[in-house]
C-alpha cells in the first residue's frame, strides 16, 4: 500500500519540479534534484511514513540513502519555512490521500 502512494508522490514531485523519475533517483547533488528529493521525503513523512519505510522505498528505486540523509532533507525543508513548499506538501498529501481512499 505504501509503495503505491510513494509512487504517486514520486510522479507528483517530478511533475511539480520539472524533472524525470530517473533524475530524481540519481546521486546528483544538483540543487534542483536534491531539493526535489527533500520534498519527496517531506511529503512521505507527512503521510505519515516512517523514515525506515522511506529508506526502503528509495532503495527499491535503486537509490541508496540513509536515515540521516532523509532526516537532513526533511529538516532542510522545514528550515526553509516556505509557504509555497508547505502548500505543495499539503496538496500532495491531501489529494493523493483522497485518491487512495477511493480505491
Amino acid at each position: 500500500m505504501k509503495r503505491g502512494i510513494f509512487n504517486q508522490y514520486v510522479e507528483f514531485v517530478c511533475e511539480e519540479c520539472g524533472i524525470t523519475k530517473e533524475e530524481l533517483f540519481t546521486k546528483s547533488r544538483k540543487t534542483k534534484l536534491a531539493m526535489s528529493r527533500y520534498l519527496l521525503y517531506s511529503i512521505c513523512y507527512q503521510r505519515p511514513m516512517t523514515i525506515v519505510q522511506i529508506v526502503d522505498l528509495m532503495s527499491e528505486n535503486d537509490y541508496d540513502t540513509s536515515r540521516t540523509n532523509i532526516e537532513y532533507g526533511i529538516a532542510k525543508i522545514k528550515e526553509m519555512n516556505d509557504g509555497d513548499i508547505n502548500s505543495l506538501i499539503s496538496i500532495a498529501v491531501n489529494n493523493i490521500s483522497k485518491e487512495e481512499s477511493l480505491c
